[in-house]
């Protein structure tokens, strides 16, 4: 069994709350401005200050979201369990769609492992950690590889009892 975290900054995620709360502000009192009656030749600017504002709620929102919290993954020999804030989600190997590890070609030291399962992707970033990244992806690699061949076994022994 491997663990390992991915820790997120809290100053992150409270600048982007900050920055959208105060995008929303400006742009709706352009765009509150505008309806009142003031400034009616700005329409182009209140066009844009509506875009903005929904850049603004965007930020905002998305600075709840699940990925920008700490995450925990624990990969065990069947399964892998994904701790987030808001739950934890387990997902068996053969369910992984596509698993690549990226290694910049100079010689940086970070890593990183992306995982993709139907439309969800998870990419584990590894900064000073090769040898884990390493290690994980070989882990990850072996079981995929290995359920891979027994679908792919079960199916021809499927096709052999149909025929």
């Amino acid at each position: 069994m491997l663990n390992y975290h991915v820790k997120k900054r809290k100053r992150t995620r409270y600048t982007l709350r900050i920055v959208g709360f105060v995008t929303i502000l400006v742009c709706m009192s352009q765009i509150i401005a505008f309806i009142m009656g003031y400034g009616r030749g700005y329409k182009i600017g209140t066009f844009i200050a509506f875009i903005l504002c929904l850049y603004g709620f965007y930020l905002f929102f998305n600075s709840f979201r699940s990925a920008a919290y700490d995450i925990d993954y624990e990969f065990n020999q069947d399964d892998f369990v994904i701790h987030t804030r808001y739950g934890d989600k387990r997902h068996t190997y053969d369910e992984i769609g596509d698993l690549n590890q990226i290694i910049p070609e100079n010689d940086l030291f970070y890593s990183m492992i992306q995982i993709t399962i139907g439309k969800k992707q998870y990419l584990l970033p590894f900064s000073y950690k090769k040898e884990v990244a390493d290690k994980i992806y070989m882990f990850l690699n072996e079981r995929v590889t290995t359920k891979t061949l027994e679908l792919d076994i079960e199916e021809k022994k499927d096709d052999k009892e149909n025929s």
